[in-house]
């Protein structure tokens, strides 16, 4: 604000300010009347509204049954629980996913128009209604029906199906992991098992786990007991949500802890054990009764619920039950209030526009989407004259209290206030004028405002106004009322179509005008005689690369979020020149790569490349492998879920004309690095491992030499440890695997050690080239190949400690030429601990491959990480995280004979060592407080003295790293061993 006159007139302007701007008054500004700017940065403080209103993905939830075919009003309902049939989705197992996109269609046509959003839970057996049971699968015997491994099979495929249909569907607000059990609930009771019990057993939670982990990348899903998948980080629905009879379910929920990242809901069972204790007989008797209506609340605080059902269907006509309900509906999931902002009173067109705000949470949950928060300027009509989005804010850091204290009715751990700032660039042809600031929170399917802020300043469509502001001028008053209600404002909507934001300058809102550095070690990892894959180093920017660009002979071919891209289509023999350019979120683009330049191979001296899609009728599939719709695949499918010692893919009838040795192109998809053992015509397997190509929906290819016999082959892929990637199709160079080709690459240059542990060495060094394409590099310990690697790096394991070891590499390209071995680089190991060998858990080398087993034989996995299970990154495990993340390795032996565990672990910042939490042998404490010892920028190890944490050596069980604890950043875990 611009001085005017003393500080006490200075003081007495801003209340009178805030006074005017909280009541919708006006107020003349005693500024001279001028097309100027001159106004500085006014402050104003708003106040809470103490309606109850409906906002999307949160509060009473009413349930659309099976047999319903529409959806009821509610006050304040905008989430629906939905009972969908099995069968009406999926009868034989050849039905598509566009039989479920059909469905969705017509049971969920309108709903974007009211604002609704759906949580579908799909059932087999419905109780009392009916049963639902797929052709294929056996079942008619209660206790062995559930149990079969064609069950399990068929939901796994279900799972993914259902992933491509929803994952992306802005109607559906979160996903019930159902299917298993009675009504879907995992348990089926009052029946059992042959083994006595009535829950979802072990196998089923693992593979429906892991499918639906894989399957919903974007959609948060449900389970309905705490103690299941205890592996997986879901969130839970306690269906007999605060009966008395069944308080064990909040407290596994409560102790559980996942709130900050997953969805917790549930309803209130009105139907069986002692309700009139508590939560009450009926949704009028517990929303009317103040001592049942606190219980429930309680409960709703404590267990950070999102969304109740059946206590929705309440009298709202009756008085005492409505000003219940409305009392109640304050206290579900995310209740954002903004408490005071600050914003540039005037600026000039094509001038800077400065907004903060601060917020606190008040309600029990946070929001669980990133959704981005929009500044605009209103006319005096309330259109919309300019728009703009925050950026690097994300709403699912607001987080509310927590440690509820049911006497003081408050939590103890009170909610922080965010800060939240951005500077825009207002339009330089934006006509000069007095405009509304006001601020909102957007449904990115389609980008209009929904979540709305709980502040008396409101206006209809879902705007909370903060001021005015002069364009070109001072701002001619601040009259900025009236106000609207909330709770009457039913205009809200969102669209199905997946648009780009529409109402950005300077990058949607962003005063960034910086371009990412150019993208670095442009190389060719691969080609074919029709396609040329490459990889380079990631760009930095200030604010975010959000992808590259790859141009052909100066044309661009091609987009890639990731660092690498596959260029198809092209002729064989035929030399490309590649450059890639990077961007960031604000649309700056950097300068152009280094140049590389890849020619194709030859088709084989009149041969061609034969293609054999992965979903042909002719192959054969087995256990979990399924075909699905991809449209950027070859022929519009792909086959997923190979792997994991279960799906298998087979293709039958690869053609050979002679016998001998052929080049095979695997074109795959996969959104981290994975790896699949070949087996031709039955013989010996061969590990292939695929780097990530940076989606699931972008298409990656490798090369491998097979030896096919003359006539028909057969090539068989699988994983018996751990997710093959999903494959598109193989392409085999029908004139043989030499290609004419005699040149060998050159040899590699500037090996050097990279990292060393006192069992492994990581070794880089710079790429070599070759006149078709380099496909890999042999790497030689002490003159014998210690293994082979597709990218310039490599950790060589299993080494004995303070032991010297010489290595070289040599260059592969696909016709198998050999290169000359570079110069030796000379290492020695790290001693080990007090002269005790060190029992290696996983170096991370990708051998095995990650994730399905560590070094020790045993099972190892992860998930809910930004990049899924993580991914092997350089010899070491890289996972990304924001809150959200969840490790384990099986140890499952007696470790007596070790005093210490040392994890060898970098941070992106450093500082890290309290994001995460360690669970061994009985103890759980963060990887600080086990150790003392502090994360930094470079790898360190991290020692954790196993007796004086008291730690179970005997049967320590399974090792898990949670990050599910209020952090944010990346570490890189090199190794995990004992001494």
């Amino acid at each position: 604000m611009r001085r005017i006159g003393s500080r006490p007139i200075l003081k007495a302007f801003t209340v009178l300010m805030s006074f005017v701007l909280l009541t919708g008054g006006s107020f003349a500004f005693p500024f001279p009347d001028k097309a100027s700017a001159a106004v500085g940065a006014i402050t104003v403080n708003l106040t809470e509204t103490q309606e109850a209103f409906k906002n999307p993905l949160m509060g009473f939830r009413p349930t659309r049954f099976l047999n319903d075919t529409s959806f009821s009003n509610h006050e304040y309902g905008t989430v629906f629980k939905h009972y969908i049939k099995y069968t009406d989705l999926e009868n034989a197992a050849s039905d598509s996913v566009q039989k479920i996109k059909d469905w969705s269609n017509t049971a969920w046509a309108g709903i974007e128009s009211q604002n609704k959003k759906v949580i579908p839970r799909v059932v087999i057996v419905y109780p009392n209604t009916g049963e639902y049971w797929p052709e294929g699968v056996p079942h008619g015997d209660v206790a062995s029906q559930w149990t079969t491994d064609t069950l399990k099979n068929r939901l796994t495929a279900f799972i993914q199906k259902l992933g491509q249909a929803w994952d992306n569907d802005p109607r559906v607000a979160y996903i019930e992991l159902g299917l298993w059990g009675n009504w879907g609930e995992h348990h089926i009771y009052p029946d059992k098992l042959p083994d006595g019990t009535d829950r979802i057993p072990l196998a089923f939670q693992t593979a429906l786990g892991n499918a639906a982990s894989q399957a919903f990348q974007n959609k948060k899903v449900q389970v309905r007991y705490p103690d299941t998948f205890q592996n997986f980080n879901f969130g839970f629905l306690w269906d007999s949500f605060a009966l008395i009879d069944d308080l064990s379910g909040g407290e596994g929920i409560a102790a559980r802890n996942v709130w900050r990242t997953q969805v917790n809901g549930g309803e209130v069972a009105y139907d069986w054990g002692q309700k009139n204790i508590q939560p009450g007989d009926s949704p009028n008797d517990t929303l009317s009764d103040p001592n049942h209506r606190n219980y429930v609340i309680d409960w709703i605080k404590k267990t950070h619920t999102t969304s109740l059902g059946w206590i929705d269907l309440y009298d709202a006509n009756n008085s005492a039950v409505s000003q219940g309900a409305a009392l109640m509906q304050k206290e579900f999931g995310y209740r954002f209030v903004i408490n005071q902002a600050t914003y540039s009173g005037s600026v000039q067109p094509g001038g800077s526009m400065n907004v903060s705000f601060s917020v606190v949470n008040k309600g029990s949950a946070p929001f669980y989407y990133n959704w981005p928060v929009e500044a605009s300027l209103l006319r005096s009509d309330r259109t919309v004259a300019w728009k703009g989005i925050f950026s690097g804010t994300d709403i699912r850091n607001w987080m509310p209290g927590d440690d509820w204290n049911a006497a003081t009715r408050q939590y103890n751990q009170a909610p922080a206030v965010q800060q939240v700032s951005g500077a825009f660039t207002i339009p330089s042809n934006m006509a000069a004028g007095t405009y509304t600031l006001a601020l909102t929170i957007l449904d990115p399917a389609g980008y209009k405002p929904s979540a709305r802020f709980a502040n008396a300043n409101y206006y209809t469509g879902g705007r909370t106004p903060l001021g005015k502001v002069g364009v070109g001028m001072d701002p001619a008053d601040q009259n900025i009322g009236p106000f609207d209600q909330l709770k009457p404002d039913n205009t809200l909507s969102y669209s199905l179509s997946q648009t780009p934001y529409d109402g950005g300058y300077s990058g949607g809102g962003s005063s960034d005008t910086q371009a990412p550095s150019v993208p670095g070690n442009l190389t060719v990892s691969g080609t074919s005689s029709s396609s040329v894959s490459l990889s380079w180093s990631a760009s930095t920017d200030n604010v975010g690369v959000t992808g590259y660009d790859v141009y052909r002979g100066g044309v661009m071919v091609g987009s890639a979020t990731g660092i690498s891209y596959t260029d198809t289509g092209l002729s064989p023999s035929t030399s490309y020149v590649y450059t890639v350019k990077a961007k960031d979120g604000a649309g700056n683009v950097s300068g152009a790569s280094g140049s590389v330049t890849a020619t194709t191979g030859a088709s084989g001296g009149g041969g061609t490349l034969t293609a054999y899609e992965a979903e042909a009728s002719a192959n054969t599939r087995t256990g979990a492998a399924v075909i699905s719709a991809c449209s950027t695949c070859s022929g519009g499918s792909k086959v997923g879920y190979v792997g994991n010692n279960d799906g298998t893919l087979q293709f039958n009838g690869v053609s050979a004309s002679t016998a001998g040795t052929y080049t095979m192109t695997v074109s795959y998809l996969s959104g981290e690095a994975r790896s699949a053992q070949i087996r031709v015509n039955g013989g010996s397997p061969v590990t292939l491992n695929m780097p990530s190509t940076g989606s699931w929906t972008a298409i990656g290819t490798v090369e491998t030499q097979v030896q096919l016999n003359a006539g028909s082959n057969t090539i068989h892929f699988s994983n018996p440890t751990g997710w093959a990637p999903d494959f598109d199709r193989i392409q085999i160079n029908a004139g043989g695997g030499s290609n004419g080709d005699t040149q060998a690459p050159t040899a590699p240059t500037n090996v050097s050690v990279s990292g060393k542990t006192s069992s492994s060495v990581s070794l880089a060094w710079s790429a070599s080239t070759d006149n078709v394409g380099v496909s890999q590099y042999v790497i030689y310990r002490n003159g014998n190949q210690a293994g082979t690697s597709t990218s310039t790096s490599f950790t060589d394991s299993g080494l004995n400690a303070n032991t010297a070891y010489a290595y070289t590499v040599k260059a592969k390209d696909a016709a198998g030429n050999l290169s000359a071995a570079s110069a030796a680089v000379n290492v020695t190991t790290n001693a080990g601990s007090g002269g005790t060998t060190a029992l290696l858990v996983d170096n991370f080398d990708n051998s095995p491959s990650w994730p399905g087993t560590n070094d020790l034989g045993k099972w190892a996995g992860a998930n809910s990480f930004a990049n899924n299970a993580g991914v092997i990154d350089s010899g070491a495990l890289k996972l990304e995280y924001n809150n959200n993340g969840w490790l384990g390795t099986d140890i499952t032996q007696d470790v007596g004979s070790y005093t210490k565990l040392v994890i060898r672990i970098k941070g992106a910042s450093g500082g890290e060592q309290n994001h995460m939490q360690l669970t061994i042998g009985g103890v759980t404490k963060t990887l600080g407080d086990f150790s003392g010892d502090t994360i930094t920028a470079s790898y360190k190890d991290i020692a954790i003295n196993l007796a004086s944490n008291g730690v179970d050596r005997s049967s320590p069980g399974q090792l898990t790293m949670t990050f599910w604890h209020g952090g944010n950043s990346t570490v890189w875990i090199d190794e995990i061993r004992f001494e």
